[in-house]
């Protein structure tokens, strides 16, 4: 294992977040912004869609092409024979990841690697560290012995990595149950709480929003991404009911639909923490970073989780009833009364970020 060089004079930092939404490196932002702020010299190697989105955020830091695999749910969501043939091209990746990863070290010679989810972006001689709170996988009623093998396979890839740093508190105060806290946690790991983009970003300004107003955030890999923006723009229209909705399309224009739905693509962090606050009714995604971001703002949402994506499927049902509601996207036309009940707008007050204490001696840079 590599030990990381503290306080060492301009350090280059690597982040290599997986190309799955906007997800992984939107949760990346904070450590991104610290590490910037700080003085370290930031790199990030991401596909090319997660580049264009970084640079509406923060056009200073240096990017770099990192491809990522093509990741996709069918129109009916999982599917057996589908998984099982995709399987041999995902593990391909890893052996690519680690190809590619020196490359991106030779040229860059960084003094860190920080992978969100890329198991394969990590060296031997360079401080690697890897970012995920999935430590076991959520799996189909069919397919469930497989959890425990799974769980090995991934344990096994972290502790290759010189540090596991996990985006939760703690069992006591858990967002992701199972997925973290089902089995024994590796030696490596680090606990160093929830990453949201809308953290240490300047106060929104509140205006008051039509009382009946709902906020949609549309997010995941396509096809079910638009799938279920039409499906929401089919069932306000019928109820006549107003929409505010953002399915972050950086080549989505601004546009309003028949009745009271307006449709936005990409927006900045500090928009869309606007529109989070200002709204007392929120639909969304139920990926972790989602749940992330709504702990951090203190909002109670609807969550429909994309089809067949597993993890989703399990957080929106831990989470149910305890700050969140949920609804199956195959039950959205369903209703003969109204389109949806929502929870109370507010959870209670949360606790702070706490990843600057916990990683306070790798944001430190030696003094000239």
């Amino acid at each position: 294992m590599c030990k990381y060089k503290t306080n060492e004079k301009n350090p280059t930092i690597l982040f290599c977040p997986l190309d799955w939404g906007l997800g992984h490196i939107a949760r990346d932002m904070p450590l991104i912004r610290e590490f910037h702020t700080r003085g370290h010299k930031v790199i990030v190697a991401a596909s090319p869609p997660l580049i264009s989105w970084l640079k509406t955020e923060l056009p200073e830091v240096e990017t770099t092409i990192f491809p990522g695999p093509n990741i996709s749910y069918g129109r009916k969501g999982f599917s057996l024979p589908k998984f099982i043939l995709s399987l041999p091209g995902l593990l391909s990746w890893l052996y690519r990841e680690q190809v590619f990863t020196k490359k991106l070290i030779k040229k860059h010679r960084p003094s860190l690697i920080i992978s969100d989810n890329r198991y394969g972006a990590r060296h031997k001689g360079v401080f690697s560290v890897i970012i995920t709170h999935q430590l076991m996988i959520k799996m189909p009623r069919l397919l469930k012995l497989l959890e425990l093998p799974l769980h090995y396979l991934i344990k096994s890839l972290i502790n290759k990595f010189d540090e596991f740093w996990i985006p939760y508190f703690s069992k006591t105060n858990t967002l992701a149950g199972d997925l973290v806290h089902k089995y024994k946690l590796p030696s490596n790991s680090r606990l160093i709480g929830p990453l949201s983009r809308f953290e240490g970003k300047e106060e929104a300004k509140l205006t008051e929003r039509e009382k009946d107003s709902v906020l949609a955030i549309i997010s995941g890999p396509e096809p079910q991404k638009t799938i279920l923006e039409k499906q929401l723009v089919a069932v306000f229209t019928k109820y006549k009911e107003p929409l505010v909705m953002y399915n972050g399309k950086l080549d989505q224009p601004p546009s309003i639909q028949p009745g009271l739905i307006s449709i936005n693509g990409h927006c900045s962090t500090n928009t869309l923490k606007e529109e989070i606050l200002n709204h007392g009714k929120i639909i969304t995604r139920s990926g972790y970073s989602t749940i992330m971001d709504m702990y951090t703002l203190g909002k109670n949402c609807l969550l429909i989780p994309t089809p067949g994506q597993t993890e989703q499927e399990y957080l929106a049902r831990f989470h149910k009833n305890r700050n969140h509601f949920i609804l199956e996207q195959k039950k959205l036309n369903q209703s003969e009364t109204g389109p949806f009940n929502f929870p109370a707008p507010h959870s209670n007050k949360q606790e702070a970020l706490i990843f600057r204490e916990e990683l306070k001696i790798l944001f430190e840079i030696k003094k000239s």
